[in-house]
C-alpha cells in the first residue's frame, strides 16, 4: 500500500517549476513544511524568469540576476538545500528532448524520492487566467522525464546512474486523491512569496493565498465525499475506505500523487 499520503514527509524532494515564485504560489506550504521536518529539497527552475515584467528598467539579464538571487533568499527562509537554475528563456519554454535530457541529468544526480510538478494538462483557471504556456510546458518535461527516461539504464547513460522516483505529486489538476496540511506552514508561504519583490512590488498576497489554501481544502473535503459514496475512497492516512474529509483541514495543497514504488524501502 502506498505510503504518499497527507502525512507522510519524504526523505527527499525536487520540484520541477517553469520560473522562480511558482512553487511558491502553488505548492510552498508543503515545501516549508516538509522542509522543516528534514526532507532535502531540490527546487529546479526551468528558466529565471527574464522576461517576467512590465518595468522598463530591466534588462533580460538583470532580471533573471534580480529573480535568482530573490529565489535564493526564499531557500534561506525555508532551511532548503539545493537549487538548480536551468535558464531557459521565460515565454520559450517547450517540452523539448533537450530539456528532458536537463531534467534527467538532474534527477539522477540528486535522486529525489518524490518529484513534485504542475499539472501539464491546464488551459484555463477561473475565467481571468490562462495558464502560462511555460507552466504547461514545465509540467510535460518534468513527467517525462521522471517516467520513464530517468529510470531507464541504457537511455542516455552518460547522464548518470538510473534513478527510480517513488512517486509524483501533481498540483492542479481537476481531481485530487491527497491533500497537505497547510496550517502550521501557511505563513511561511506568504513569507517566501514577499521575498519575490520583483514580481510583488507592494502586493500583499496574504489575502489571496489564505482564499485558495481554504478553497483547496474545501474541494479536497468535497471530492471525498464523492468518492466514499461511491465505496471508492482512500483516506488521509493511506487506508482504503477511510474517509479522507477532516473538520481539521482548514488549509491545504491538493495534489493528484502517482505512486511509482508503492512502499518505499526503509533505510
Amino acid at each position: 500500500m502506498s505510503k504518499f499520503n497527507g502525512g507522510y514527509i519524504p526523505k527527499s524532494a525536487m520540484t520541477i517549476f517553469a520560473h522562480p515564485d511558482d512553487a511558491e504560489f502553488t505548492v510552498g506550504g508543503t515545501l516549508a513544511k516538509w522542509a522543516k521536518a528534514g526532507c532535502e529539497i531540490t527546487m529546479v527552475l526551468c528558466t529565471s524568469g527574464n522576461v517576467g515584467t512590465h518595468d522598463p528598467a530591466y534588462t533580460r539579464e538583470t532580471l533573471a540576476q534580480t529573480r535568482e538571487a530573490e529565489q535564493c533568499e526564499v531557500m534561506k527562509l525555508w532551511g532548503v538545500k539545493n537549487v538548480v537554475f536551468l535558464r531557459h528563456d521565460d515565454c520559450a519554454l517547450r517540452p523539448t528532448l533537450e530539456l528532458r535530457r536537463e531534467l534527467v541529468r538532474t534527477i539522477r544526480a540528486y535522486k529525489p524520492e518524490v518529484v513534485i510538478c504542475g499539472e501539464p494538462g491546464g488551459w484555463f483557471y477561473g475565467s481571468d487566467y490562462i495558464n502560462h504556456p511555460d507552466h504547461r510546458s514545465a509540467g510535460a518535461a518534468a513527467l517525462e522525464a521522471v517516467f520513464p527516461c530517468a529510470e531507464m539504464e541504457l537511455f542516455w547513460p552518460e547522464e548518470g546512474a538510473a534513478h527510480k522516483v517513488h512517486a509524483v505529486y501533481v498540483h492542479g489538476p481537476t481531481e485530487t486523491d491527497v491533500a497537505i496540511d497547510i496550517a502550521d506552514s501557511l505563513e511561511l508561504k506568504i513569507a517566501a512569496l514577499k521575498l519575490h519583490k520583483s514580481q510583488m512590488l507592494d502586493w500583499d498576497p496574504t489575502e489571496m493565498i489564505t482564499g485558495w489554501a481554504k478553497e483547496e481544502a474545501k474541494t479536497f473535503r468535497k471530492q471525498s465525499k464523492k468518492q466514499d459514496a461511491r465505496g471508492k475512497g482512500q483516506g488521509a492516512n493511506g487506508k482504503k475506505g477511510k474517509k479522507k474529509d477532516s473538520p481539521k483541514l482548514k488549509y491545504a495543497e491538493a495534489f493528484r500523487v502517482m505512486t511509482l514504488v508503492a512502499a518505499p524501502p526503509e533505510s
